[in-house]
C-alpha cells in the first residue's frame, strides 16, 4: 500500500481464482476440451494480472437541497446528499482490473475465449473491490458500509464521474485509469464510487427497476424512494 496524505493506493493485489468455480460460473464441463483451454487462459491471465484500487478519506458537507461538497468538489445528487447526511467522512475510490489484464487477449480463440477473458477481468476487478472493502471495514468497524456509483442511478448520472477524477485524478492515473470524453473509464473493467458509513444498508440496485440485470446485487424496492428519500426531496 502507498499512502500520500489522505490518499491510498493498493497496486500489489494478488489475483488467484479457483478454476472449478469458474467452470460453474461459465458452465464449462470439467475434463472437457473447453476446460483445458480455459485453464491455460486462466493461468496466463493470473500471471499478468495486477488489479489495483485507490481511495481517499474526505469530508462531506451539504450544499443545498441537491448537492454535497466532498473534499472541495461539488457533487449533484439528491440521493447521495441524503445518504451522506449522517456520514461526514467518506471514501471516494477508483478500482480496476489493471491495464496488464486489460491488454490480455487470451490468444486467438474467437468470441468464446474473449468472453472468458472478459469474465476473468471482472473477477480481477472484484478482487480489487474486495481489498478495498476489507480495508475500509477494518477502519470503520463495527459500523456498516454502503456504496454509490456515478451512472448507476438517474439521480447521479455518469457525467458526474468527472468529479471523481477531480478528487482522485492523480491517484487514478497512478493505477492506470483514465476517463474518456464520454465519461467511460479505461480500462473498461474499472469502477468509481463513494463508500460511506451508514446505519441502514444501501445499494444502488434497490432503486433501479431494470429487469434481467446480471449485475444485480439487491432486489428492487419500489417503496424505498418514497420511504427514505421522497419526503426529503419534496
Amino acid at each position: 500500500m502507498i499512502q500520500q496524505d489522505n490518499t491510498f493506493i493498493f497496486d500489489d493485489i494478488s489475483f488467484a481464482v479457483d478454476a472449478h468455480q469458474c467452470f460453474e460460473l461459465l458452465r464449462i464441463k470439467p475434463g472437457s476440451r473447453h476446460a483445458l483451454e480455459f485453464r491455460d487462459i486462466l493461468e496466463e491471465a493470473q500471471a499478468v494480472a495486477r488489479p489495483k484500487v485507490t481511495f481517499c478519506v474526505a469530508q462531506a458537507q451539504e450544499r443545498g437541497d441537491t448537492c454535497v461538497d466532498i473534499g472541495g468538489v461539488l457533487f449533484e445528487s439528491s440521493i447521495l446528499k441524503i445518504n451522506l447526511e449522517k456520514s461526514p467522512v467518506v471514501f471516494p475510490f477508483v478500482a480496476t482490473c489493471g491495464g496488464e489484464l486489460d491488454e490480455f487477449t487470451g490468444g486467438s480463440g474467437g468470441a468464446l475465449h474473449r468472453y472468458w477473458v472478459d469474465t476473468i477481468q471482472m473477477l480481477a476487478l472484484g478482487t480489487a473491490m474486495s481489498m478495498l472493502e476489507e480495508h475500509l471495514k477494518e477502519r470503520v468497524s463495527p459500523a456498516e458500509l454502503s456504496c454509490m456509483n456515478p451512472g448507476s442511478l438517474e439521480d447521479w448520472p455518469l457525467q458526474q464521474q468527472s468529479r471523481m477524477f477531480d478528487l482522485l485524478g492523480e491517484a487514478a492515473a497512478k493505477i492506470g485509469v483514465s476517463l474518456t470524453e464520454s465519461f467511460v473509464l479505461v480500462p473498461l473493467k474499472s469502477v468509481s464510487g463513494i463508500q460511506f458509513v451508514t446505519q441502514e444498508k444501501f445499494m444502488n440496485c434497490q432503486l433501479c427497476p431494470r429487469q434481467n440485470c446480471e449485475g444485480r446485487r439487491a432486489p428492487y424496492d419500489a417503496c424505498l424512494y418514497e420511504r427514505r428519500y421522497g419526503h426529503s426531496l419534496k
